[in-house]
């Protein structure tokens, strides 16, 4: 159940990226895939490379409201995990376990945002823009 609701908390954020990019994407490209005789089914392979940085924009964002959900989310639906061994902790004024779970999450959060960027340049190092 923790899943699901990560899952469909996470996807709107990239849908609303990816819906924003699609809608402004540059009209000479599109003229010019015209052009070119491209059909309508065929314009993503124009499409998509020019809302790839928005939808990055939305992954990135996905990553850090997972983390945030994931924690949120097990107090509720599980007996283990960072999120069910903090508000434990702190309500019998363990300290020490209920810092290092917030220094875990820090760093966890601070970890997985590093990879995203790494992969979010290498992906997108040819585009224009220059992400």
């Amino acid at each position: 159940m923790q899943v699901a609701a990560i899952v469909f908390g996470v996807t709107w954020p990239v849908l609303i990226n990816a819906a924003d990019g699609a809608r402004y994407v540059d009209r000479g490209h599109l003229e010019t895939a015209q052009v070119f005789g491209v059909n309508r089914g065929r314009r993503r392979l124009v499409v998509l490379p020019a809302a790839a940085p928005k939808m990055f924009a939305g992954l990135r964002l996905n990553v850090s409201l997972a983390l945030i959900m994931m924690i949120v989310s097990e107090p509720v639906g599980s007996t283990e995990g960072i999120g069910y061994r903090m508000p434990v902790a702190q309500s019998e004024l363990d300290i020490s376990p209920m810092w290092a779970s917030i220094a875990l999450i820090g760093l966890l959060g601070s970890g997985l945002n590093t990879v995203f960027l790494q992969v979010e340049r290498r992906v997108l190092a040819r585009h224009p823009d220059g992400a």
